[in-house]
């Protein structure tokens, strides 16, 4: 048996004790984490613990799953350890699911119920005085073709994140600050959800932007839409195929073991998935006849995955070395 020292980092926490004694030789540091959290009654993952001598993270687990015992983590009798506390969390999985439910929700709702009153001319609709709310009068029109194909397309899109959240993706990390949940949620619910939502089913959004070529106008052109529909399903697809590969590289929930994705679309870049998700959303810009609001939202979420491809890229040349031969992160010999 040996004492821990047990030491706050940064705020006071309640009820934490001076010291734990731990056998050292069957102790895990995942007992550890529980026996700290029990004492101050935080939740396990709420809590961060250091090592008092070089200030490492004290992990529960090795890449493979596997928990790490007291000794292995370098521990010792009288060690120092520091415990932070990292505020309120939230499930990953949970967060990923409050992410895209905003969408899913606004696009279904805004084209087949709040259509009529958020369009609406009339002087008690608030949405009226809006500088870019359309001027439309008289009975509204049906939504077009159109508009009805880009509200399933966003639909099933996002019913497939969902469903990829609950059953196929698979977190190493097991929440995340709650605060972080807004700011994570503002893209989808804002950009992809409001954004795309209140412009795109607007009954003067019809006609073709200025600046896109009439040739390739949906209303125009029939096979702009059977391209851009075939577009959309390959992407999603091969996306799905993509995330089902990766899922394979961790053999559960929380395990960090990283590998080196191979296969289908990985062999070409580093992410595939973000250049099958980004050519989704451009055939869904191409069927929106180029509006600015289905431009806006593709420039923006391409640049982001491009910026974590990037970095994803960089993190298998640091942690794979020469094993990982170079190609491109996102967008073959581009990006």
């Amino acid at each position: 048996m040996i004492a821990l020292q047990i030491k706050p980092r940064g705020k006071p926490i309640k009820k934490l004790p001076n010291s734990v004694e731990v056998d050292l030789s069957t102790t895990t540091v995942k007992a550890l984490y529980e026996r700290i959290a029990a004492h101050t009654g935080l939740g396990y993952h709420r809590l961060r613990l250091t090592k008092g001598s070089d200030g490492s993270h004290l992990v529960a687990k090795h890449q493979d799953g596997k928990l790490i015992q007291i000794d292995e983590a370098g521990l010792r009798d009288n060690s120092v350890v520091y415990v932070k506390d990292l505020g309120p969390q939230i499930g990953w999985r949970t967060v990923f699911v409050v992410e895209y439910l905003g969408p899913l929700l606004i696009h279904p709702l805004m084209l087949y119920v709040l259509r009529p009153f958020v369009y609406s001319s009339s002087p008690l609709n608030p949405l009226s005085y809006l500088p870019f709310a359309p001027s439309f009068k008289g009975n509204l029109p049906p939504p077009s073709f159109n508009q009805v194909l880009v509200c399933w397309l966003t639909t099933l899109h996002f019913l497939k994140r969902e469903y990829e959240t609950l059953f196929v993706h698979r977190f190493s990390a097991a929440t995340m600050p709650f605060r972080n949940i807004f700011k994570n949620s503002a893209h989808y619910w804002i950009l992809s959800g409001i954004n795309l939502a209140y412009f795109l089913y607007m009954p003067a959004v019809s006609p073709t932007a200025s600046w896109w070529p009439k040739s390739l106008d949906p209303m125009q052109n029939p096979n702009v839409i059977y391209a851009a529909c075939a577009l959309w399903l390959f992407s999603e697809a091969s996306n799905f195929h993509t995330h089902m590969t990766l899922r394979n590289l961790r053999p559960s929930d929380g395990s960090t073991k990283r590998q080196i994705p191979r296969g289908y679309g990985f062999n070409l870049v580093t992410c595939p998935n973000y250049l099958f998700e980004s050519l989704a959303w451009f055939a869904v810009m191409i069927l929106s006849g180029g509006h600015w609001a289905s431009v806006l939202f593709l420039v923006v979420s391409t640049g982001q995955m491009m910026a974590w491809a990037k970095k994803k890229e960089h993190r298998y040349r640091k942690e794979f070395g020469r094993a990982y031969k170079k190609k491109s992160s996102m967008f073959p010999g581009l990006w």
